[in-house]
């Protein structure tokens, strides 16, 4: 009997830890697709699409400080960051905490194709 109480109570323990662990990113409503350099690589590019009725949407879990530059390498898109003001296809910056979010644009009719890169020192 005692065994089928701790087993219960551990189920019990387990139910609540579940809910109160931290939601993946993609499930924060943000819409966003997370980047993931691989091992050891300071540099990385995203081939995507953009309309222009929805922004594509990165996120980046980076430290605060870290150089950065966010460049379209290629497309008829625009970029804009929680980090900085204003639209780019190439910009320079610190950052400032350690979420940065990359919103990928066009002014352009239909799907455009475009690739984008993430470079952090």
């Amino acid at each position: 009997m005692f065994r089928s109480v701790l087993a219960a109570g551990a189920l019990a323990l387990s139910a609540v830890a579940a809910t109160l662990a931290p939601l993946p990113v993609q499930a924060t409503g943000h819409g966003c697709q997370t980047v993931q350099f691989p091992s050891g690589a300071y540099a990385h590019a995203v081939h995507g699409q953009a309309n222009p009725y929805q922004s594509q949407c990165y996120y980046l879990s980076v430290r605060p400080g870290q150089q950065a530059r966010v460049r379209i390498l290629y497309g008829n898109v625009f970029l804009s960051t929680t980090h900085t003001q204003g639209t780019y296809q190439d910009v320079r910056f610190h950052t400032i905490n350690g979420q940065l979010y990359v919103y990928v644009h066009t002014d352009w009719a239909g799907p455009q194709p475009y690739t984008i890169e993430f470079v952090f020192v």
